[in-house]
């Protein structure tokens, strides 16, 4: 062999020595395509996959299994009145209205001879001296004069009574940010802060500038006044048919007031009234059993409850009347089951139930019930 071919021997020998020989054929269970360790892993795991989302359903259903069974339930809240929103923008557009046009076209005489016989009316009832005799005199007039200007038409009679409506609200507005009570609010309002006082509807505002009487707040806002208003005016003039009438709706907000804020004891605002002499006289002699939390003043509180809980029994029975799609009879137990009358309050609730076996109160009268029968039982043991 010559240097030259031994050269080139050498050159080819690393390739040579990279050439694998041939291997024999492997079983199929060597073709299978080698599993990693993490493929292992989740080889059990994907069992378990989308457990979360199943997990949570189960949870749901269970949750609403148990809050679907009826339970005892301390009947805590009160049914309300829903009135509709737009239905009062409507009818307070139109007084709006009506007022400006008896601003902008005046009335006929005979209309303004109404509305000063009803302004007069409501000087001597705002008058704490004045006789019942006076007050039925001042009611006559007012009558006397409804015909007349009922002659000139129902609108016309509108516009009388939005114009002074929207005076009255003015002047309590006036009242709330001075203290002082005008002259027209008594005309147009007669006593009625004393409803204010007796009632506990008013308590005290911020203050005012120097010089002047303490801000008050008044409890209700602009559509209840609206609303006690007309009622108000309509039992003065005897006019409440038709147009005059109070529209459900208008209904619907006067008692949701009443009901969220019942008149309970005579003096419902001691903030605002003057003391009485015995009150007076009271405070400078030692009390046998002072402070807030002593039998006399929990006995106090106990029958100014029951008050409230007797008014809001009478108001659910006048809104029932009127509104056959308030559930009476569930606002009936809840204040029964106040006043401690169980037995009753459980009737109530069953009424409720039979009347309306489905709904959207269905679920909270059985829970009042299971509340009320038991309270019922352990009476009688």
């Amino acid at each position: 062999m010559s240097r030259a071919e031994s050269v080139a021997v050498k050159r080819r020998e690393p390739r040579a020595a990279l050439s694998i020989a041939p291997r024999a054929p492997r079983s199929p269970r060597d073709c299978a395509p080698a599993r990693t360790d993490g493929a292992a892993r989740r080889g059990w795991k994907r069992h378990l996959e989308g457990w979360e989302p199943g997990l949570v359903a189960v949870f749901i259903a269970g949750t609403a299994a148990i809050l679907a069974v009826p339970r005892p339930v301390e009947p805590a809240e009160l049914p309300l009145p829903l009135a509709d929103a737009r239905a009062l923008a409507r009818s307070r557009d139109a007084d709006v209205a009506r007022a400006r046009e008896a601003e902008r076209l005046g009335l006929d005489a005979e209309v303004r001879a109404l509305g000063s016989a009803i302004r007069a009316f409501g000087l001597v009832d705002a008058d704490a001296d004045h006789t019942e005799a006076e007050l039925l005199a001042a009611r006559k007039r007012v009558l006397d004069a409804v015909g007349p200007a009922l002659a000139q038409g129902e609108e016309a009679v509108l516009r009388l009574r939005a114009y002074q409506m929207s005076s009255f609200v003015r002047e309590v507005r006036r009242f709330e940010a001075t203290g002082e009570e005008s002259d027209e609010l008594r005309e147009l309002g007669g006593n009625f802060l004393g409803l204010l006082r007796r009632s506990a509807w008013i308590g005290r505002g911020e203050a005012t500038p120097r010089g002047g009487a303490e801000a008050r707040r008044v409890a209700m806002d602009g559509t209840v006044l609206g609303v006690l208003f007309k009622k108000r005016w309509g039992a003065i003039s005897g006019i409440e048919r038709g147009p005059f009438d109070l529209s459900l709706d208008e209904e619907r907000a006067l008692f949701k007031f009443l009901l969220s804020h019942p008149v309970g004891a005579p003096r419902g605002a001691q903030d605002l009234a003057a003391p009485a002499a015995g009150d007076a006289a009271a405070r400078h002699e030692p009390a046998a059993e002072p402070g807030p939390r002593s039998p006399a003043a929990a006995l106090r509180a106990a029958e100014a409850r029951r008050a409230k809980e007797q008014y809001r029994l009478k108001k659910i029975d006048e809104l029932a009347a009127l509104d056959p799609s308030y559930p009476g009879h569930l606002a009936r137990g809840v204040a029964l089951y106040r006043l401690g009358r169980f037995a009753q309050s459980a009737d109530a609730f069953r009424s409720h139930l039979d009347q309306h076996p489905d709904g959207a109160h269905t679920l909270r009268a059985q829970n009042y019930l299971r509340a009320a029968i038991e309270r019922a039982r352990e009476e009688q043991l």
